[in-house]
């Protein structure tokens, strides 16, 4: 009797199991769908003819495909140089944010830094209260005088809060033994820092460049605040003007091809918007295995 309860038992567990792993499959199989969809949406709204554009509804595939609105958006100078702009933008904003934080996170990592706690209070102070918009803005182009240059995009966000306390939370987790062998070596704080420190934390410095990378490629907001010059407009900029100014004409330069066959401002924009996210997302696959690391050993150390 006692046997067949234990085994009545165990099969209750294991349905319960499969019901549970079923459930989560299907959210997961939900997520992916309202994720994906979109995409491919836009995907094949990109390859429509203008008589397949033409008809209303959502459109997950095409009868005849073409690469027309493709041509027009990279037959344009104008995203060309955005792009490039763009491009620039992520790695010195990316450089230069890891680099940084990196500098302030590991003196703070350290228990015998003296005023560890003052300036721990003072970093946390500013994720919960700012100077505002316009005492920035006013920083940055009448002090600074950063008007129509890149540095006004990089240089106010390069150290943020939330990426300082989870890559000082990381450096706690190092063994302090490895820098006190390399200090009875010899070695200074700085040669400590960069040959023994920085290694051991490649997951958090892919988490924090990711984050980074990421902000940069899809802010806009500054760039319209602080840039003038229309060639140093970044591609976000661009996307701006075209999808909610309606600016088409600056798509169309260079461009020459029959009304017949030339693609509808609906195609134009989903193959603009499929162009300036695909950089991005191939970036992801190659700092995967570092991104979920770095955000737990980050975040649970205090």
């Amino acid at each position: 009797m006692k046997t067949r309860g234990k085994r009545r038992t165990k099969r209750k567990i294991c349905a319960a199991d499969r019901a549970l792993i079923i459930f989560c499959y299907t959210c997961v199989f939900l997520v992916v769908a309202v994720t994906f969809v979109p995409f491919w949406e836009l995907a094949a709204t990109s390859l429509c003819t203008r008589a397949d554009a033409a008809r209303s509804g959502i459109r997950l595939f095409t009868a005849n495909p073409t690469l027309d609105a493709y041509r027009q958006v990279l037959s344009s100078k104008n995203i060309w140089n955005s792009a490039w702009n763009s491009v620039v933008r992520v790695v010195l904003g990316t450089v230069i944010s890891v680099g940084l934080t990196a500098l302030t996170a590991y003196p703070l990592s350290k228990a015998d830094f003296i005023g560890v706690k003052f300036f721990t209070v003072a970093i946390l102070f500013t994720m919960v209260f700012s100077g505002g918009l316009i005492p920035s803005y006013f920083l940055i182009t009448k002090t600074l005088h950063m008007t129509d240059s890149i540095w006004s995009m990089i240089l106010p966000g390069a150290v943020g809060a939330y990426n300082l306390i989870i890559m000082r939370n990381f450096l706690r987790s190092i063994p302090q033994s490895l820098e006190d062998a390399a200090r009875i070596d010899g070695a200074g704080e700085l040669y400590v820092w960069w040959r023994i420190v920085m290694p051991l934390s490649k997951p958090v410095l892919a988490t924090v460049a990711l984050w980074k990378a990421v902000d940069h490629w899809n802010a806009y907001f500054d760039c319209l605040l602080y840039i003038r010059d229309q060639s140093k407009f970044v591609l976000q900029i661009l996307l701006r003007r075209v999808l909610v100014e309606q600016q088409m004409a600056m798509l169309q330069e260079g461009f020459m091809m029959d009304m017949t066959s030339k693609p509808t401002e609906a195609t134009v924009r989903a193959a603009l918007i499929l162009i300036s996210t695909l950089p991005i997302v191939l970036v992801y696959p190659f700092l995967q295995k570092y991104f979920m690391q770095g955000i737990m050993l980050g975040g649970v150390k205090e």
